[in-house]
Parts: C-alpha cells; structure tokens; sequence
C-alpha cells in the first residue's frame, strides 16, 4: 500500500535491471505507486556525482510528495 521509490543502476551485477522492471510492473499493476529511477551509467551505488544528485532530488522529492501531507495532519 505504501509509496515506494525505486533506485536501479542499469549495469548493477547483484541486482538484475530486468528484475527491477518487473517487480516495479507487478507493483505499479496492483495499484502501488512507485517512481523508478534507473541510471544507465550505474552498477551497484551512484558514484557518478552527478547521478547522486539527480538521486537526491528525486528523493527530496518523493518525500516530500509522501510525507508532508502525514505530517500536515498531524
């Protein structure tokens, strides 16, 4: 039920981009709202700084999407 953001370094040798794709299909399918962001020049971990910060905005940003309105009710 919960918001989910999803990080994929397209090169990634532990965590299979294909497999990404498709729990980020099957979850989006059921209802769940995930944003998916995939780095094509990325393995395991963003260490191209410029790629940590489009990480980071969109992180900012999905928080922000999903936590200020908890927070407001309160």
């Amino acid at each position: 039920k919960a918001p989910l953001f999803v990080a994929q370094g397209a090169n990634d040798p532990r965590v299979n981009k294909a497999e990404s794709d498709q729990m980020v299909a099957a979850l989006k399918a059921r209802g769940i709202d995930v944003e998916y962001m995939v780095k094509d020049n990325e393995g395991h971990g963003f260490h191209n700084q410029e790629n940590r910060f489009d990480f980071y905005r969109g992180m900012i940003s999905f928080l922000d999407k999903h936590m200020k309105p908890a927070v407001e009710k309160k």
